[in-house]
């Protein structure tokens, strides 16, 4: 840079360098050069070590690790920690643990330099007036943390209030929105309202929709478009939009794809079932379609091609592909196969409904302690500590019911 200002003046005073004034000019360049440099440096040297403090603090005090400190110092910096210090401080007061704050910061940076006064207490006074305090309130502003930045007048009150009109509870509004805090973040009139309004024009009833608001809030947080296209699917379905199992069906339809459904739907097939059942089936119980194809296969194998039961069985209770074949299924066909093969159960005796459906107090009562003088194993088969050939007992499946 030197050079090029000597050539400059060169350039435009040619005859400067017979000037006696010559020493001194370039002597007042170079201290000017060297002075902005020197800025510059000094200017550096302060950011370094604002955000060196940044991290530190970060680290030390909001329990953050080395690399999450460094990445989130280039969104917020400071060189007091008084402003920080407050924060932290009064989030503590409210319940927050060490934990929570560490994630609270780690995910929205800019939390800790916060007024705590102007954007946190607010938050807080709204969730204590509808009746959001300790535990939930600590749990829900952690996993949401974009809420501590929305503005209580115009997002989160109006958002309560068009709940609570839907709910027509205060209680029922609470429950849902500890359910789906999301909700708290949308803008009503542009994303959920629509979606309820949808619900009403395709004759959805209000216990229906109160079923759906508090139960699976999340559902109405999809897009109008959307929404409105796994609505149609479900009504096209044959599916009463009148009762539970339509908001059911909509689960299943909002949560896995048409590709995905298509292909559950092949492995009934596979096992001789015809599309009217499955209709059935899902009618009956569209949880069945959320299972994994594995789990579908495995549940109809051993059901079916194991034990024998015929598929107008299964499709009675379709319930039953949903529990565990190890913790429930097994078991207790296990201890209904070793009955039967003792000649203690007849056909008539049972069903796949009373086998796996009752409650384990009521299936032990009714399959186990009433025949424990007659085979005194029965327990163990039904914990699992005495497999059928232990007891001389075949692998045969049982008679087709």
């Amino acid at each position: 840079m030197f050079g090029f200002l000597c050539r400059t003046l060169r350039c435009s005073a040619p005859n400067i360098q017979n000037s006696s004034c010559f020493p001194e000019i370039m002597s007042l360049v170079l201290i000017r050069g060297l002075s902005a440099s020197s800025n510059k440096i000094s200017k550096a040297a302060d950011q370094q070590q604002q955000h060196s403090f940044t991290v530190s603090y970060l680290v030390n005090k909001c329990g953050l690790p080395l690399k999450t400190a460094t990445s989130a110092s280039q969104m917020v910096h400071f060189e007091s920690s008084e402003g920080p210090d407050s924060v932290l401080a009064f989030l503590k007061n409210h319940g927050f643990s060490d934990t929570q704050i560490a994630k609270l910061i780690t995910r929205r940076p800019r939390l800790v330099c916060s007024d705590p006064e102007e954007t946190l207490l607010p938050k807080i006074e709204f969730f204590n007036s509808i009746g959001i305090t300790g535990p939930d309130f600590t749990r829900i502003l952690t996993q949401n943390p974009n809420i501590w930045f929305r503005s209580v007048k115009k997002r989160l009150a109006p958002c309560y209030d068009f709940i609570k009109s839907v709910v027509l509870s205060e209680d029922k509004a609470v429950t849902t929105l500890k359910g789906a805090p999301r909700m708290l973040m949308c803008d009503m009139q542009t994303s959920i309202a629509p979606n309820i309004a949808l619900l009403r024009k395709f004759g959805v009833s209000q216990s229906t929709l109160l079923f759906l608001v508090t139960g699976f809030p999340n559902l109405l947080l999809r897009t109008s478009a959307k929404f409105e296209k796994h609505v149609r699917e479900v009504l096209d379905m044959g599916f009463d939009p009148k009762k539970s199992e339509f908001v059911h069906a909509l689960r299943v339809f909002a949560g896995i794809s048409k590709l995905s459904r298509e292909r559950k739907m092949a492995v009934y097939r596979r096992f001789g079932w015809s599309d009217h059942e499955i209709l059935s089936v899902l009618k009956t119980h569209p949880m069945c379609l959320m299972l994994s194809e594995k789990k579908i296969m495995d549940g109809l194998d051993f059901l079916m091609n194991k034990m024998g039961w015929q598929r107008k069985a299964v499709a009675r209770v379709p319930l039953v592909l949903c529990y565990s074949l190890n913790k429930r299924v097994i078991p207790r066909c296990a201890v209904v196969q070793v009955l039967q093969s003792e000649g203690l159960l007849k056909e008539a005796d049972f069903y796949l409904s009373s086998v796996l459906i009752p409650s384990e107090r009521v299936f032990l009562a009714r399959f186990v302690i009433k025949y424990e003088e007659q085979v005194p194993q029965l327990l163990n088969v039904y914990k699992g500590k005495l497999g059928l050939p232990e007891l001389g007992f075949g692998s045969e499946g049982m008679k087709q019911l």
